[in-house]
């Protein structure tokens, strides 16, 4: 299994994405809930429905210095766009292998097709047995919303996860599978936001360079909400206490904050 909270790479794959028509809340939900279990994300990079780019994208994270996971979504349906399960095999120079568990599962759904009369045949058709064809050494991950399966493959210090793209499935599954087994192990963080009402974001640039000198261990971000007139400073760090001191050294540093009511902690 992984190193202990290491930085996570995250790989969307599909040509709707690139080409605006689908947005990409897959990432954006696994972020939070990476983030909330101290695994946070180092960055997402999109690529297409595209072998060598998938194969590429791999590769790029599997040599990355202190990524401990690497988690790939989409293309991994039964339609010949659908191409990840084998380019993510010859990214790890692995051939592809029928999963019996991954089959039972396709024959399972289709008979219960079949007995429903959504389907003609209680026979898996080869359109979705590409489905059940995954890299070998693959633990398959349950899928109970779909037909196709996660994967977690072990790559020594990290794990390479791979998880359908459609949203409910790929929800479910992080919630489920990724989360509770796969991604307990890290420090989660500390978040504190201290509120400001009507501050321009430049003013607060001194005090926030003098809190980065005095508490190097608590990462400060400033993000302005222009049509509320509100400028929000988040910080966050693995030490709660720590935390709320430079919130406290903040509020010396800079006193016209919002009331306590409009201070938010998490």
């Amino acid at each position: 299994m992984s190193e202990r909270g290491g930085p996570t790479v995250l790989i969307a794959v599909g040509d709707e994405l690139l080409s605006g028509h689908t947005l990409d809340t897959n990432s954006n939900l696994l972020a939070k809930a990476l983030f909330a279990a101290g695994h946070p994300v180092r960055r997402v990079e999109v690529v297409g429905d595209d072998p060598d780019a998938i194969i590429a994208a791999v590769r790029r994270a599997q040599t990355e210095a202190g990524v401990s996971r690497i988690v790939v979504s989409g293309g991994i349906g039964p339609t010949p766009d659908d191409r990840t399960f084998g380019a993510v095999a010859r990214a790890l120079d692995r051939p592809l292998e029928l999963n019996p568990v991954a089959f039972a599962h396709i024959e399972t759904l289709v008979r219960r097709m079949h007995e429903a009369g959504w389907v003609d045949t209680d026979t898996v058709s080869e359109a979705n047995r590409r489905s059940a064809l995954v890299p070998a050494g693959s633990t398959v991950l349950p899928n109970r919303r779909g037909m196709a399966p996660g994967l977690a493959i072990e790559l020594g210090e990290r794990t390479l996860f791979v998880l359908p793209g459609i949203p409910r499935e790929f929800s479910t599954m992080v919630e489920e599978e990724l989360i509770p087994h796969y991604f307990q192990d890290g420090a989660k963080p500390h978040v504190t936001e201290v509120r400001y009402t009507s501050v321009p974001e430049a003013e607060l640039a001194g005090p926030l360079g003098t809190l980065e000198g005095e508490f190097p261990d608590v990462i400060a971000g400033s993000y302005p909400h222009i049509e509320r007139r509100e400028l929000v400073i988040r910080l966050r760090g693995l030490n709660e206490d720590r935390v709320a001191a430079a919130a406290a050294r903040l509020r010396e540093l800079r006193s016209d904050e919002e009331p306590p009511g409009g201070i938010e902690r998490r």
